[in-house]
């Protein structure tokens, strides 16, 4: 019935220096895991209907990220949706990037895609903006937008929702009242195909109240996740990927496609 690629975080920098705090040093430039990105998606053998960015387009919010970002993500099969992560500025991407044909950067809304929903959410609330809290009068919107869905639903929003058992996972990256939302979609769980987010930078599936809930790798620099681990840590073994998502009678199907390992990445 329907097929996306689930891509995030890929911090697209205008500034050849970049360095993300926490990757791994020898990473080179986070805009070439965006051009193998680019690659790797040109030579699939199959069609799909559109690519879901989950947060984290561009390195820092600043009009010469958003550019470079444009002429980036130009170059990509369209169309494609955008969500801002906390190192975006959503004005600006709407600014810069949205034109509505190509390249469409999402907030709070709606749309429909041959005969299924997809309901993205804005998680850059309050607080701190690794892992903040949604205020509440957008809590009541989301869930008039669900209830207004009457069709299988795919959400998306770019930080998780919902504790891992990872400290700095639930603790630092997080909405912090995740919970909220959980429920609303808890309630819903027939029609939810699933939650798709990005942020924590690593691949990784949760099954909570009935919902599926997937996250994707970044593009160039991913992080560790495991029992116990209190701070950020790189995860260099891990390469860059993207996920394949199939919506089909009812089975929300997801396969993970790896990235040619950069410079930096162990083999």
């Amino acid at each position: 019935m329907l097929t996306f690629l689930h891509i995030s975080d890929t911090h697209i920098s205008s500034d050849p220096a970049y360095k993300m705090p926490a990757s791994a040093d020898e990473l080179p430039h986070p805009n070439r895991g965006t051009e193998a990105l680019l690659t790797a998606i040109q030579r699939l053998p199959f069609a799909f209907d559109f690519i879901l960015h989950t947060g984290d387009v561009c390195a820092d919010p600043t009009e010469a990220d958003c550019l470079c970002a444009r002429e980036l993500l130009l170059r990509f099969p369209a169309p494609m949706f955008l969500l801002a992560g906390n190192h975006d500025s959503g004005a600006l991407l709407r600014q810069v990037l949205h034109d509505g044909e190509r390249l469409h950067v999402l907030g709070d809304s709606q749309r429909a895609i041959k005969g299924c929903r997809l309901v993205t959410l804005d998680t850059n609330g309050e607080g701190d903006v690794h892992a903040p809290v949604m205020e509440r009068g957008r809590i009541e919107a989301f869930q008039k937008r669900l209830d207004a869905a009457d069709s299988p639903t795919i959400v998306a929003a770019h930080h998780p929702l919902i504790r891992t058992g990872v400290p700095w996972i639930d603790d630092e990256m997080r909405l912090q009242n995740g919970e909220e939302i959980q429920r609303l979609l808890a309630r819903r769980r027939q029609r939810i195909a699933g939650f798709f987010h990005g942020h924590i930078h690593q691949a990784m599936d949760s099954y909570a109240d009935g919902l599926l809930h997937v996250s994707c790798q970044s593009t160039w620099s991913n992080l560790a996740g495991y029992p116990g681990l209190t701070r950020p840590e790189a995860d260099s073994c891990t390469p860059g990927g993207f996920n394949l998502v199939m919506l089909r009678g009812g089975t929300t199907f997801v396969r993970r496609y790896s990235l040619p390992r950069l410079p930096g990445q162990l083999h």
